[in-house]
């Protein structure tokens, strides 16, 4: 069976894959994507680089993707990497793991160097693995003239040319029938996305449920909750359509209760498509930062924000009991759905 780490790096390897059909899309010159100028290729070559080399580290290691310092103060994360470098899946944060902050791409390419030098121990490699540096260095470099100073420094070589010495030198290293290949060419694809595999995956582990379950609690989650609708209140003037409210429902792992909060900032309107010439769609979106939904389960501590809660909507559905309850009035109204359902 697939490790949890390895589950985790098909997570890049998938990005990579992606970037890199849109490299060849935009090198068609027959396709009215076509990139002439190497501007967007050159991103989607970097971004193709940059995800595969973040596999790789992960495969190594889960915790030398994130620098040492932010591991020190941010336990949950050192918890969730860890996890899945001895495979417990019921430590596993989904929720963590989509938000990393990651080193950045000159750390993470030196540490891929360095981690395939040790794993081959081939002098006849080296040359090649520092050809792979060089030329997925000139690619990230290149990206990001593009995206912070819209230019590239360098025209010496076109992106497409010096992504198609890097495929070559992947394939020396790694050989033309390798999985490496496919993520270069594009042709990598899983049945199920490796991210939804890893979250069914833990959903689907034991629990060990707490011995003494009673609504005690559940009541240190609902006064958090009501807290933070008490503060957010104070807040109506910066955003009148502010809105929090909180469902009561089943946790997909446990099956005991959990709370599904909603915050709405503010209210907008955008087209379609052609401005003046389509439907108008009505957004709710919150300009703070604040995720839009949090599920919450105080029994098994599982807590997923908007993307684990995207993801997980692909193949399962969140079972309401009650729905929309302003989180001042939650604790009686859960009181009451306790006793109900309880009995």
């Amino acid at each position: 069976m697939t490790t949890l780490k390895e589950l985790y790096a098909a997570h890049f390897y998938e990005a990579a894959s992606y970037h890199a059909q849109r490299v060849r899309l935009l090198q068609n010159p027959d396709l009215h994507e076509y990139d002439e100028d190497g501007y967007e290729t050159c991103t989607h070559a970097a971004m193709c680089a940059e995800m595969f080399i973040t596999g790789k580290v992960i495969e190594h290691n889960p915790s030398e993707v994130v620098p040492s310092k932010i591991l020190e103060k941010r336990n949950q994360d050192k918890i969730s990497l860890s996890a899945l470098q001895d495979n417990d899946v019921n430590k596993v944060d989904i929720n963590t793991l989509v938000s990393l902050q990651m080193c950045g791409a000159a750390e993470m390419l030196k540490k891929y160097i360095d981690i395939e030098k040790y794993h081959f121990k081939n002098d006849n490699l080296e040359e090649t693995l520092n050809s792979i540096r060089h030329y997925a260095k000139l690619l990230i470099d290149n990206r990001n003239d593009v995206l912070h100073r819209h230019y590239m420094h360098t025209q010496s070589i076109h992106p497409a040319t010096a992504f198609s010495y890097l495929c070559q030198y992947v394939d020396a290293v790694y050989g033309d029938n390798s999985m490496e290949h496919q993520y270069f060419t594009g042709t990598y694809s899983r049945d199920a996305s490796a991210l939804t595999e890893l979250l069914k995956r833990y959903l689907s582990a034991d629990f060990d449920e707490p011995e003494n379950l009673s609504i005690d609690t559940y009541n240190k989650q609902i006064h958090k909750i009501a807290s933070k609708y008490t503060a957010l209140m104070r807040s109506k003037k910066q955003y009148p359509n502010l809105s929090l409210t909180t469902d009561i429902v089943t946790c997909p792992k446990c099956g005991k209760y959990a709370f599904l909060t909603r915050q709405t900032e503010v209210l907008a309107t955008y087209w379609e498509g052609e401005p003046n010439n389509s439907i108008s769609v009505l957004e709710m979106f919150n300009p703070s930062g604040e995720s839009e939904e949090t599920l919450q389960c105080p029994v098994c501590q599982l807590e997923w924000k908007d993307d684990v809660l995207h993801l997980y909507q692909d193949f399962g559905e969140i079972k309401c009991i009650k729905t929309h309850i302003r989180p001042d009035k939650l604790s009686l109204e859960f009181k009451q759905c306790y006793q109900t359902y309880s009995n």
